[in-house]
């Protein structure tokens, strides 16, 4: 069944991101009026027509081969057929929407399955005991010519796009190398993004230097493929790590997903490798806001 669901996700994936691969690039960022753009929560947090026009096509592709499974997508929200299956599909069409504003190549499409665990079964006569696992994810990142993607106990993969050459089975960062590489991100509101910078820099002293990447769901991909080390950010939303985090899982690499996809109400840490070697006891051991943000 994950097989199945990953050949969905990574045909999903990369329709989404043909429509993004849309845009010509130029030598200037285009103009706010030529992309659709407009802010969202705040001025750093973008919606343009690419956006919505990519989850369209993500959405296409999900439901003429699962059209009894309910979606949920940063752009157009959560719909649910009449007779539901029991899986949940998570869309992130424009991970890094500032990125592909400014003609910063690191943006990605990113498509994630939720099912029943496999093994038993639950309502309707669908696989599972009423408890829910990610089952299969794709990551598209059209100006990199890149993919990730992964299913539940396959493993997890990376490939280049179109020069013919065979995926390679990822293994997560090499451990205990110098100069190692942290990668996070920020909110969009102050008070969260002073906590966040507090908290990174008691982890620095644990790492070489920092990167921004300007997409949670890149980021991960890179702990899983090894070009990064690990990874945490405070209060990111499902649609963000729902397909990264379980390819970085299935490399091989330690992870901690949210208690809840809502980072905007019930946020928490989202993490993907070691982040201190001294952590032996499988703690997270990470502050949280005092009044919750």
């Amino acid at each position: 069944m994950s097989q199945g669901l990953l050949a969905v996700a990574r045909a999903a994936a990369r329709a989404g991101a043909a429509v993004l691969g849309e845009r010509t690039p130029g030598p200037t960022p285009a103009t706010q009026a030529e992309l659709g753009a407009v802010t969202k929560s705040s001025g750093s947090d973008w919606v343009t027509d690419y956006d919505r026009r990519a989850e369209q096509a993500v959405r296409e592709v999900i439901t003429a081969y699962r059209p009894n499974d309910a979606i949920s997508g940063e752009e157009y929200g959560h719909t649910e057929p009449s007779e539901p299956s029991g899986y949940r599909w998570s869309i992130d069409p424009l991970d890094g929407t500032t990125n592909f504003i400014r003609g910063i190549p690191q943006f990605c499409t990113s498509v994630a399955v939720e099912g029943p665990t496999p093994g038993t079964h639950g309502p309707g006569g669908t696989e599972g005991s009423g408890g829910l696992r990610w089952l299969a994810g794709a990551v598209v990142a059209p100006a990199l010519g890149r993919s990730w993607y992964a299913a539940a106990g396959g493993g997890a993969f990376s490939s280049v796009d179109g020069d013919g050459s065979e995926p390679v089975r990822l293994t997560g960062p090499v451990l205990g190398r110098s100069g190692r590489l942290l990668a996070s991100g920020f909110g969009y509101a102050g008070q969260r993004r002073d906590f966040q910078l507090a908290a990174l820099a008691a982890l620095l002293p644990h790492f070489g230097d920092l990167r921004r990447i300007g997409s949670a769901a890149l980021d991960l991909c890179m702990v899983a493929d090894g070009t990064l080390d690990a990874y945490a950010e405070f209060g990111i939303q499902e649609h963000d790590w729902s397909a990264a985090l379980l390819i970085a899982e299935e490399a091989g690499v330690p992870v901690h997903r949210p208690a809840s996809g809502d980072g905007t109400n019930h946020p928490d840490w989202t993490v993907a490798g070691v982040l201190d070697p001294a952590w032996t006891d499988g703690e997270l051991h990470l502050p949280k806001p005092v009044d919750g943000d």
